[in-house]
């Protein structure tokens, strides 16, 4: 849920002292990386960097943050909030669909910088308050950033603290601008203006010299000062009294301060100190004063330490320093009552849509029945990516209510996990166990069966998501056993097309070989249970597996029991993601007709919704689908929607997406970019331990080799690739090459049976030459020339090729040869037909097998 006034830029109603050498520093940021402001509460950090971005002709993005932030996806999703509200030409969508694709965060914010590339202007970002993020993942995640931040996005931190970022390697590269608290102590000059521009008394040199010796600078306390001299007798005497802690004098002037206010208006800041914001409705709600929007205004208008929240002045909140001291006072004067004040901000918050706050009022109150009883409501919800919000509240409630409500200990049991928190998750799940062996007679006999079978639920499903399946078989049988309708956390995390990230967990993609062992045990498992979403997975992943393995009946055959599942049930996720599938398997039988149509109907269902997760599998589904036919026309398409790039942060979700733009690259005829590219997906695939789109990559990048010329080295990568499939039985990743890489594998065959190729790795023959009679229909020899003189190249079309070899474009060639470029294209569709190929890539393969060059 975003809430749209931390997305404002703070402004100040009363006169202030235009500090010009502080905005001269704050300018040059617009030349760092990484601008930070550090200093305690109360020298004017929020207030400086509001005034100077209002001197600026640009946007800013703007986040106030607070402790609620420390959940991950809650951080990131404010941010690309204001980016967006900021800059309306930045593509949130597309880095949003990382939320859920990547439960880790990395493929977010790599999609992050790619989006923060693709905004044309000076991009400015401001994280105020930054001193409450100290969860560590989004800690990292900002390190990520700031090491890839594009050179015209400029961050600006402002903090209590130093945080823990690589604060000494940015400065090395001399790209931070530092800002602490001698700089934000008023200088003597700007002493004098703060006085002479906000009080209604003189003060003499000496007093002013005073004041400035005593406060240091510190912005906080001439304003407390200048406040209680409005109607004090003896001003001089005052500013003499400034010595102390910051402490002392912020307390001092506090008080005086406070006593200058009617008895209700006393009552009214001690009550509404207990609201982290406020709009008048609320205030009313909690101080019984019917006059509440009246006194903000009031106070807003004296600049009583407001700070309006909004455009509109309707939402607001106190200078922290001056919460501290009411919330002191409240808890000082009225020790019982206080927990009162939250529990109706809690009641009012709730009936009002802002659930979110209403349970963190109830917790400060001890509430923690009326928090259970809202978090139950709103569980679902968050399980889909505030996990951590999940997690800390729930850790807040004593485990003796928890365990009284099984379900919500299970939750918080699960939320611990996933937000990270492995270890105290583990210590939860045997304190549980023990617990229920030792006491289970004080639980109903049904809430005793819920909390048993749901405890082998979470071990099940957390051996999953460890990648640990043959344990997730043994837990399985174990849940469905003590609860045979396995309804527990159905759909839990998805959004509303039915995804989550969970459901992107394949055996298959680990090894074809445990995906045989262990998908047939789960399916009879769980085939029987109401968990029909994670059935259909199953389904999905076997379906993978037969494809894979070339056994296209029986994957037919359980990709349209997935795809069934999905529609009778609703998920759209699942049912997209199966038709695809038959979609492919249709066409790689020849049958273009069923495939077209399933893909014209997935086209017409998306359109009516607006989903960049199916949306985006849809379309890079079509590109890959085109390209493995020959079309040029839909893979040109996606490229230029997906504006992929082969310089991006590449997100772990979009491994495949990247793969293509390799061949895409490389028929436009950029080997390097290509190589590089294929290298960086290379790394990745390796850290994943996905062995299905490794050995994808390595013959990506021996086609990328042989088009270079490079026999040799392609044909290490080749039998890399074949020595990491053979012992699973891979096929169809060699076959759905096309009949290009089927000539590869045939000069591999040849090498290896005249020993002018001693292989490195065991490779056995028979399994390639099985794999190449899949690209040898009966007639192949009679179709492919084998001979030269087979293709009749004109003198000018071998020359365009020779150029096309050393991978210029179309529009460098015809600079080469001094003609148009229509006479250059009219030479290479020429190439194309005579070659009987459709592409660029295809072409420069053929020649290779030809020796035309």
């Amino acid at each position: 849920m975003i809430i749209a006034t931390k997305l404002h830029i703070p402004q100040s109603r009363s006169e202030l002292v235009v500090r010009s050498r502080l905005i001269h520093r704050l300018h040059e940021g617009l030349e760092r990386t990484l601008t930070l402001i550090t200093a305690p509460a109360g020298y004017g950090k929020t207030t400086l960097l509001g005034e100077w971005a209002m001197t600026l002709e640009k946007p800013v993005a703007w986040v106030s943050l607070d402790q609620g932030d420390n959940d991950r996806m809650r951080f990131w999703a404010h941010t690309i909030a204001a980016l967006k509200q900021a800059y309306p030409s930045f593509n949130e969508q597309a880095v949003l669909r990382h939320a859920v694709e990547d439960p880790s965060g990395v493929s977010l914010i790599a999609a992050l910088v790619n989006g923060l590339h693709r905004i044309s202007q000076t991009t400015v970002l401001v994280w105020d308050d930054f001193h409450h993020i100290e969860e560590e993942s989004i800690l990292k995640g900002v390190t990520y950033l700031l090491e890839r931040l594009p050179p015209h996005v400029h961050l600006y931190l402002a903090s209590r603290n130093s945080p823990s970022l690589p604060l000494s390697r940015i400065r090395a590269g001399n790209g931070l601008n530092q800002l602490d608290t001698s700089d934000l102590r008023f200088a003597p000059d700007e002493t004098i203006e703060f006085f002479a521009k906000c009080s209604y008394m003189e003060l003499s040199s000496e007093d002013i010299a005073a004041v400035q010796k005593k406060t240091e600078g510190w912005a906080a306390a001439m304003r407390l000062a200048i406040l209680s001299l409005h109607e004090h007798a003896d001003p001089a005497s005052l500013v003499w009294k400034m010595a102390g802690t910051e402490r002392d004098i912020s307390d001092y002037f506090f008080d005086e301060v406070f006593s200058l206010q009617s008895e209700t208006m006393q009552q009214f800041l001690l009550y509404t100190s207990i609201l982290d914001r406020m709009t008048g409705e609320l205030c009313q709600a909690v101080t019984g004063i019917a006059e509440s929007h009246a006194y903000l205004q009031q106070l807003d208008k004296g600049s009583l330490f407001l700070v309006a929240l909004d455009e509109r002045r309707e939402w607001y909140r106190y200078h922290h320093l001056f919460r501290q001291f009411l919330t002191a006072q409240l808890k000082m004067r009225e020790p019982r009552q206080w927990k009162t004040y939250h529990m109706t901000a809690g009641k009012w918050l709730e009936k009002n849509g802002y659930p979110h706050e209403a349970v963190d009022h109830y917790l400060k109150a001890a509430g923690y029945e009326q928090a259970l009883s809202l978090i139950e409501k709103i569980a679902q919800e968050l399980m889909d990516t505030e996990w951590t919000t999940l997690c800390t509240w729930l850790s807040a409630i004593p485990d003796t209510l928890l365990f009284a409500r099984p379900m919500m200990l299970l939750t918080k049991l699960a939320s611990q996990y996933m937000s990270g928190h492995v270890e105290a998750a583990t210590d939860g799940y045997w304190r549980a166990l023990r617990r229920l062996d030792e006491d289970a007679a004080s639980l109903p006999p049904s809430a005793a069966e819920t909390l048993h079978a749901g405890l082998a639920f979470l071990a099940a499903f957390r051996t999953f998501l460890d990648r640990d399946f043959e344990y997730a078989v043994q837990f399985s049988k174990e849940y469905v056993e003590k609860h045979p309708e396995g309804d527990f956390f159905i759909g839990f995390g998805s959004d509303r097309d039915g995804y989550h990230p969970v459901l992107d967990i394949y055996v298959s993609d680990d090894s074809l070989q445990l995906a045989e062992q262990v998908l047939i045990p789960l399916l009879s498992i769980w085939s029987g249970t109401r968990n029909v979403y994670f059935i259909a997975h199953i389904y999905i992943d076997l379906g993978k597996m037969q494809y894979e393995r070339n056994r296209l009946v029986e994957a037919e055959k359980v990709m349209r029991q997935a795809y069934d599942f999905g529609r009778l049930h609703d998920n759209r996720s699942l049912a997209t993601i199966a038709a695809l599938w038959l979609a492919r398997i249709a066409a790689v039988q020849g049958d273009e007709e069923t495939s077209n149509q399933i893909l014209q109907e997935l086209a017409q269902q998306t359109s009516k919704m607006a989903n960049p997760h199916l949306s985006g599998k849809i379309a890079s589904f079509r590109a890959m689908l085109g390209w493995m036919r020959g079309e040029q026309k839909p893979v040109k398409q996606w490229l230029r929607k997906s504006g992929l790039r082969f310089h991006d942060e590449i997100p772990v979700s979009m491994i495949k997406e990247y793969d293509l733009l390799v061949s895409i690259l490389a028929e436009q005829g950029k080997f390097e970019e290509a190589a590089a590219l294929a290298e960086r997906l290379l790394f990745m695939a390796r850290e994943t331990g996905r062995q299905s789109d490794r050995i994808r990559l390595l013959v990506r990048k021996g086609r990328l080799l042989s088009l270079q010329g490079k026999v040799v080295e392609c044909m290490d990568v080749l039998e890399e690739a074949l020595a990491l499939a053979w012992p699973e039985g891979y096929i169809r990743t060699f076959v759905d090459e096309g009949a290009a890489f089927g000539q590869l594998l045939e000069q591999y065959i040849r090498l290896r049976q005249n020993q002018h190729r001693r292989p490195s790795q065991k490779v056995p023959l028979p399994y390639v030459k099985r794999l190449l009679r899949l690209f040898q229909p009966a007639d192949r020899e009679a179709s492919i020339p084998h001979e030269r003189t087979a293709v009749a190249l004109t003198a000018k079309e071998q020359s365009v090729l020779r150029l096309m070899e050393t991978g210029m474009s179309n529009k460098d060639i015809a600079l080469k040869l001094n003609v148009s470029l229509a006479t250059v294209k009219t030479h290479i569709n020429n190439i194309y037909g005579k070659l009987q190929t459709k592409n660029r890539l295809q072409a420069l393969e053929r020649a290779r097998t030809l020796q035309l060059f």
